[in-house]
Order: C-alpha cells, then sequence, then structure tokens
C-alpha cells in the first residue's frame, strides 16, 4: 500500500514545453527569479555499457555514491521535462544530484524572463565524445 505521506515532486507552474529550433524546449511562461528550483526529476542510474546508440545523448554524468566500486561509472537518464532542456554555452540553468533523495534537481543560475527557454550547458566532454563543436 502506498505511503500517504509521499510529497509529489516539485515542477515550477511557470515552465512548459514547446516546439523550437532544436525539436522542442523547456520555456518560462513568466519571470522566475535566479536560484529557483524548476524540477524535481525521477531518473534511471545506468551503466556506462546501457548507454549506447540514442539513449547516450540524453544521459548525464552522476556522480558516485559512497559504497560504488571505483571501476564502475554510472550515469543518469533524467525522467519527467529533465531530458527535454537543450544546450547553450552560456547556460541558465543547472542541475544536481539529491543523493539522499535519488532525485536529479534543475534550477535557474540567473533571473529568467517571460517566454525564455531554459539551457544546460552539456560540458566540453559530452561534445568532444562526438567529435563536435556546440552551436
Amino acid at each position: 500500500m502506498p505511503d500517504n505521506n509521499l510529497e509529489p515532486l516539485y515542477k515550477h507552474p511557470d515552465l512548459l514545453v514547446a516546439p523550437c529550433d532544436m525539436g522542442h524546449g523547456v520555456f518560462a511562461r513568466a519571470p522566475i527569479p535566479a536560484e529557483t528550483t524548476l524540477e524535481e526529476c525521477h531518473h534511471l542510474r545506468l551503466s556506462k555499457e546501457e548507454c549506447t546508440g540514442l539513449l547516450d545523448d540524453y544521459v548525464f554524468g552522476l556522480e558516485p555514491y559512497e559504497d560504488q566500486p571505483e571501476d564502475e561509472e554510472y550515469y543518469s537518464l533524467p525522467l519527467g521535462w529533465g531530458s527535454i532542456y537543450n544546450h547553450c554555452e552560456d547556460s541558465n540553468t543547472a542541475y544536481w544530484h539529491d543523493q539522499e533523495r535519488d532525485l536529479i534537481i534543475f534550477y535557474t543560475t540567473r533571473k529568467i524572463a517571460a517566454g525564455e527557454q531554459l539551457f544546460i550547458n552539456y560540458g566540453r566532454d559530452w561534445w568532444e565524445s562526438r567529435d563536435l563543436e556546440p552551436s
């Protein structure tokens, strides 16, 4: 039986997914202050071997757990809207892994204007591992 004390995951009420030049993206319906939580996402924890093909484009680096063997490498596939945030070198959004609750948390790094798309920075390794340059 479910625990009735569980709280639903947070998703900021002023977010929406809409078409953009990159397919779809996450946008702000209204201004959002800096350092504001945007979304709490469940995620799938995947081993490096499981991250192949198209799936490899959507996984995030995941820091090791305390009891994790050093030779094992894991990644996170965020659920919810977590896999829809597009890349920008001058990103306005970042994320962190809440290990205690095992959630990926997205938050703003600066003030966001109404209508503005929310971007994360995929990091240099993501581009170099694909022999690509950020656009």
